[in-house]
């Protein structure tokens, strides 16, 4: 009987000594979430929280189009994570003639 229970012990700690080391394997440290890039659309009723402008490109050259230009601005927020935000602007190519 002490065998027994001897074993259940030992088989126990095993088990729940693996879940715990897969469970840990699954999870990011904190400090690659802060650098982890999350792509998000703009969405006018969803504030955004912009700490710091890291870059903003423009798929086409706005003074060129005279029409919609897709664009992306990357940035920090400042809990210090980076997002990138795909939106749209108004080219503005023939307002000058």
């Amino acid at each position: 009987m002490h065998f027994w229970r001897m074993t259940m012990k030992v088989l126990t700690f095993a088990a729940l000594s693996l879940v715990s080391v897969f469970a840990a394997a699954g999870e990011r440290p904190a400090t690659h979430q802060q650098h982890s890039t999350q792509v998000e659309q703009y969405n006018r009723h969803k504030g955004i929280d912009v700490a710091k402008v890291i870059s903003i490109k423009n798929a086409q050259d706005p003074q060129k189009v005279d029409g919609p230009v897709q664009s992306t601005m990357v940035y920090v927020d400042h809990a210090g994570v980076t997002h990138s935000l795909d939106y749209t602007i108004m080219g503005y190519g023939r307002q000058n003639g």
